[in-house]
């Protein structure tokens, strides 16, 4: 085998800021995990890893449900994908809290399902609902239910 050559040590400044950004990455992840919400991204607690549900409650799942041009009286489910409306659930559930606010911010997604989707009927509403699937020792009961969160129309 042949030597791998000369050893070379780090000069002080580059310990000082190695060790400097150490200490910065672990007070943000630290602060993160004891005060840092969802929105503290990617030092925020990462609660979905932390918790679970109880086998005697609910499981919840947050969907869309759109009335379109062509059956304007009838809610459908529709898909929350990057390549329906731009988004994704998880994006969706991440502002539920503005889209209770400003359900208005609901019309941002018929607009990007027309422009991503041109050959497919227009929406002319759109609802975000929770589904809630109740369980019974970690069993599915059959039994469902819905909570509308906001509904939004287009004028």
């Amino acid at each position: 085998m042949a030597a791998a050559g000369p050893t070379l040590r780090l000069r002080p400044a580059g310990k000082v800021w190695r060790a400097g950004l150490v200490l910065l990455l672990t007070a943000g992840f630290l602060g993160g995990t004891t005060v840092g919400d969802d929105h503290w991204w990617p030092f925020s607690p990462w609660r979905m890893f932390s918790t679970s549900t109880s086998p005697n409650a609910a499981v919840a799942s947050t969907l869309i449900e759109v009335r379109r041009a062509d059956a304007p009286a009838e809610w459908v489910p529709a898909p929350l994908t990057p390549g329906t409306v731009g988004l994704n659930r998880a994006e969706i559930e991440g502002r539920l809290d503005l889209i209770r606010a400003d359900p208005t911010v609901l019309g941002t997604l018929a607009a990007s399902h027309k422009r991503l989707q041109p050959t497919e009927p227009e929406w002319v509403g759109i609802r975000v609902v929770i589904r809630r699937y109740l369980l019974k020792d970690g069993a599915l009961t059959g039994e469902v239910r819905d909570e509308t969160v906001a509904q939004w129309a287009a004028s």
